[in-house]
């Protein structure tokens, strides 16, 4: 009998033993999530929020083209006339244009505007470039020239600018080897060559005889 009741004993303690990592498991286990709890995300596109690779590469290329317009532009407007003590002469070839002379009814000067570009290596880098303006008449008829005003610019070139007027006590004779005998010499030669900057109202023959003194 007592033989008995040790091996329900003994079989009740083994079923115990057995039970209890089953109940741990159990309690391990976590509980089975009822109710909407979907995870929301974000269905927003990655490129909305960064510019793609090649939209930012075209975007490059449009400044650089824009660049590169802008340089050639510069280029066809000022005509380049020669290099002296540092800077760069260019002529401005879209505010060439004759005018009559005060006081006379035949002769005609030269209006025209000179940009001046310092190249000398020591100079500090500015942007936008600083350059200068330089404005003056010249008179073929008798070969004189005429200082009107210069102007220092970064940029663009303020249009409220304050000039000497025209005088003829202003009028200059050219001096030979003169930086206004560079300029008057190089601007009539690219004059002569550019039938544009000739005198509208005037035919060829004309231009070359009362002007530039050649005779046909």
């Amino acid at each position: 009998m007592n033989k008995c009741w040790r091996y329900v004993a003994a079989s009740c303690i083994v079923a115990l033993l057995w039970a209890v990592p089953m109940i741990s498991h159990a309690a391990d286990k976590p509980e089975e999530i009822t109710g909407n709890n979907e995870v929301s995300s974000d269905d927003g596109r990655a490129d909305d929020w960064f510019t793609k690779p090649k939209e930012a590469g075209r975007i490059i290329n449009q400044s650089e083209n824009e660049a590169k317009k802008q340089e050639t532009k510069e280029k066809q407007r000022y005509i380049y006339l020669f290099e002296d003590n540092g800077f760069v002469y260019y002529l401005d070839n879209q505010n060439v244009k004759w005018k009559p002379i005060p006081y006379s009814e035949t002769e005609e000067i030269l209006d025209i505007w000179i940009k001046l570009i310092k190249v000398a290596p020591d100079e500090e880098y500015s942007y936008p470039q600083k350059y200068f303006l330089e404005h003056y008449y010249l008179r073929p008829d008798r070969k004189q020239i005429q200082f009107l005003s210069e102007l220092e610019v970064t940029g663009r070139p303020d249009n409220a600018i304050k000039e000497r007027p025209y005088s003829v006590h202003n009028w200059e004779n050219i001096v030979s080897g003169s930086l206004e005998d560079e300029i008057y010499h190089s601007v009539l030669k690219v004059v002569k060559k550019n039938e544009q900057f000739w005198p509208k109202h005037k035919s060829v023959r004309d231009v070359l005889e009362d002007i530039f003194r050649i005779s046909l």
